[in-house]
């Protein structure tokens, strides 16, 4: 047994943990890798970025300062009254950008909309222009995918296990915002996703193994960093083994503060973020009474002092069932703040377009107003916010021009890395019955859910004895009955499944066609983990998505035209 006490460590390191008992020399090796999770030094704070932050928020009101803290959604393509309101009036540090608001709708229409808002923030208030984020990740989060290159889920980068193919993606995702004019990605996922039956995570982690996500979440973090995009990684301390959608519920995981470091934190330390989103999760071993978004043990304790991180801490969606489920929008903001974060993110979830965001502002900064402490904590958050500006040139801030935007979103470079991606993720699992690739002259059934994208299309390529037939998203048994007496009829039926554990209906009519003992190959459309829905499937390929790229790439496998290259970077266990 060994200790790692205060004393110990203390010359080592800038920041140690508190007195915590390792029960082996692995995990001590881990907290010690954890000892720090400081800003990268390239982006050590230069005595000439103190002075500009200082300078300018000795010319700050608190009203000010308080408005740089809201990170907000917006309805509609343009500058609304509302949103020229919330500028002006709340002086606002951020806005984020959805296409469920109408954000998004062309390359022109977006980077107008970012520069008039840029434009209004520089000639009101304190004149510090805005975050501009997003959520490009990758997969069904992808944010722009009607305008720009849409690149697989991040698991399909986790089967390939390349640095380069996550460096890749991150450089040409960065180059796309940065024309747009937007300055801030809410990616990449960092949670180590371990619990097959995750309804919110899934696909949107690099995989299982820590390793491997701390490994890619590095290099994209890095290759953002390089190309003037402030990453947000997400989210801490770990989302990974929720059975729960925080967007719905508040999920509660037991993970010890060992477990917790050794496995879920893990990658956040090694990917040395200038941003970390939090998670609306209870971790119950380290705060029975609040989740980490609202904990100053997980924030505060944990996060800053024992991990001595020094970026912004960005709060997930407050809008969030998980949240407000248990209290008003009013009250979270202000136990968000207290708790340590400095970036109070409102998305575009239920009830936006009806929310009131001036309460939420009024509420910090009465709270603020009324305790020394709390107008303490608003000056470090603020002067991390500023410093993350400065950093990364917003302060210094140029509109975008759409024609250069337009030119750098058609560009053809970005979607062969996308496709190079999903050459390289598809994954097959097993193929006992021998059936990939498909001959030529086959005549083939192709089952595919209500909600999936095209395949059809690209397998008739090669395959022009296709019948394509569309099924409910969670089949009945009538429609289960149906397609195993159509199938009877084809040489074989390929039937793709998408989060068959969330329809069950899809693992039932896998399993029928199955027992019938039909020539049968299921392809994985989103989650690998639908194989544990009917584990005696002797043939089955996954994609994690159903991006364009990676149907075209799935087709190609069935067809015969590339081999499966990917990996599993999950473990397929129930």
């Amino acid at each position: 047994m060994a200790w790692l006490t205060r004393a110990t460590c203390k010359s080592a390191w800038r920041v140690c943990l508190p007195r915590i008992r390792i029960v082996n020399l692995r995990v001590a090796i881990l907290i010690v890798m954890v000892a720090s999770i400081s800003t990268p030094s390239v982006h050590s704070q230069t005595d000439t970025v103190a002075r500009r932050v200082e300078a300018l928020m000795a010319t700050m009101t608190t009203e000010q300062k308080v408005g740089q803290l809201f990170l907000v959604a917006f309805s509609g393509p343009q500058v609304s009254p509302a949103l020229k309101r919330m500028i002006e009036r709340y002086h606002i540090g951020g806005v984020v950008l959805f296409a469920s608001a109408g954000n998004i709708q062309s390359v022109g229409q977006v980077v107008r909309l970012i520069n008039n808002a840029q434009m209004l923030a520089k000639s009101s208030g304190a004149g510090i222009p805005l975050f501009v984020a997003t959520d490009e990740e990758g997969g069904k989060v992808a944010r722009l995918s009607r305008i720009a290159a849409w690149f697989p889920a991040q698991m399909a980068l986790g089967a390939t296990g390349s640095e380069v193919h996550a460096r890749a993606m991150a450089r040409a995702v960065a180059a796309e915002l940065r024309a747009l004019g937007v300055n801030m990605n809410l990616a990449p996922v960092l949670d180590v996703n371990d619990n097959p039956n995750n309804p919110v995570i899934g696909t949107r982690a690099f995989g299982s193994d820590p390793e491997l996500v701390a490994r890619l979440g590095e290099a994209m973090v890095d290759e953002y960093r390089a190309q003037g995009i402030l990453a947000a990684v997400k989210h801490f301390p770990g989302h990974g083994s929720t059975d729960l959608d925080s967007h719905v519920a508040l999920p509660v995981v037991s993970h010890t503060l060992q477990s917790l470091i050794a496995t879920h934190a893990l990658p956040f330390t090694r990917a040395r973020a200038d941003a970390i989103m939090t998670a609306h999760v209870l971790y119950a071993d380290l705060d029975p009474n609040a989740p980490a978004t609202l904990s100053p043990q997980v924030l505060q304790a944990l996060l800053r002092e024992q991990l001595g991180y020094e970026g912004l801490i960005v709060s997930d969606s407050l809008l969030m069932g998980a949240l407000t489920s248990r209290a008003s929008l009013n009250e979270i903001v202000v136990r968000a703040f207290t708790a340590g974060v400095d970036v109070l993110a409102i998305g575009a979830d239920a009830g936006y377009t009806r929310l009131d965001r001036r309460t939420a502002y009024q509420a910090v900064l009465d709270a603020v107003s009324a305790d020394p402490a709390l107008q303490r904590r608003l000056d470090d958050s603020v002067r991390r916010i500023l410093t993350a500006k400065a950093r990364y040139g917003l302060l210094d801030h140029q509109p975008a021009d759409p024609r250069q935007a337009a030119a750098v979103l058609a560009d053809p470079a970005h979607r062969e890395t996308a496709d190079r991606i999903a050459r390289d993720s598809i994954t097959l699992v097993r193929d006992e019955g021998r059936l990939i690739p498909i001959p030529p002259e086959a005549n083939v059934l192709l089952a595919l859910p209500v909600a999936a994208n095209d395949l059809g299309s690209r397998l008739r390529a090669c395959h022009r004895q296709l019948t394509v037939t569309r099924m409910s998203q969670n089949p009945t048994a009538r429609e289960a009955k149906v397609l195993g007496r159509r199938a009877a009829h084809f040489d074989v039926t390929v039937l793709a499944t998408m989060d068959a554990s969330q329809h069950p209906g899809q693992a039932a009519v896998v399993k029928a066609l199955n027992e019938a003992g039909l020539p049968l190959i299921v392809v994985a459309l989103q989650s690998p983990y639908d194989l544990l829905g009917f584990p005696e499937v002797k043939t089955y390929l996954t994609a994690f998505s159903d991006v364009p790229a990676s149907l075209q790439a799935l087709a190609d496998v069935l067809c015969g035209n590339a081999g499966a290259r990917g990996s599993l970077p999950v473990r397929l266990s129930p």
